[in-house]
């Protein structure tokens, strides 16, 4: 019985409590707190009358331009380099049997009429002779025996060519003096194989104006 009357007397207690507390109204919302739409229109300035809202721009936007690849500039074209051109050649022509032969014009000392030679015993059977000229003896060699041709013409039209190869002269007996030509270097070719007399005494073969020309060595040629 005592514990019933314990509770029954702490039920009346918290009810006793609870009619003694104020009642509190339930909280509404802040005086200082704007509705949304206030907040929205406190956001947007106003606009005058008579004028229509303007619409908000947006920042242009630059076009993106692509780079165009690097295009190399092609290199300057060089000028053609000048073609050299080398000076003719000045060259004595002459006869030997059907054949035109030539030497070089600055080893060419004088051209002489066929004359009387004095024989040297024991020399060479090419060496036709000696003769004296102004004072120095020097040697008259026949070039058709010299080459190993058949013997040449010996009349009024031959003549002697006084040539200087190293300080050294001599005479070329020829069958004919034929006169002077010039030769391109760029004209000159080498010796046949072909020719079979003589070809160790030629420095090679030159045409002009459809003419051919051998070209004597005269280092070989008088055996300098």
């Amino acid at each position: 019985m005592d514990i019933l009357s314990a509770r029954k007397k702490a039920t009346e207690r918290a009810k006793a409590l609870k009619k003694a507390e104020p009642e509190t109204a339930p909280p509404g919302p802040a005086a200082t707190e704007q509705p949304p739409q206030a907040e929205e229109r406190a956001l947007v300035a106003p606009t005058p009358a008579g004028e229509a809202a303007a619409a908000p721009t947006e920042a242009p936007v630059a076009p993106v331009v692509e780079e165009a690849p690097a295009v190399k500039a092609p290199p300057p074209e060089s000028e053609p380099a000048e073609a050299v051109v080398l000076p003719d050649i000045e060259m004595l022509s002459f006869r030997l049997g059907d054949e035109e032969y030539a030497v070089l014009v600055d080893a060419v000392k004088e051209v002489l009429k066929s004359r009387e030679l004095t024989a040297v015993p024991n020399s060479p059977d090419y060496v036709l002779g000696i003769m004296a000229l102004r004072g120095p003896v020097l040697p008259v060699i026949d070039l058709c025996k010299r080459l190993g041709l058949p013997p040449g013409k010996k009349d009024e039209k031959s003549r002697i060519i006084v040539v200087t190869v190293n300080e050294e002269d001599a005479g070329l007996y020829v069958d004919r003096v034929t006169g002077v030509i010039r030769i391109s270097p760029d004209a000159i070719r080498p010796t046949p194989e072909t020719i079979e007399h003589g070809a160790d005494f030629l420095r090679g073969i030159a045409r002009k104006e459809d003419k051919l020309y051998i070209l004597l060595d005269l280092e070989k040629a008088i055996g300098t």
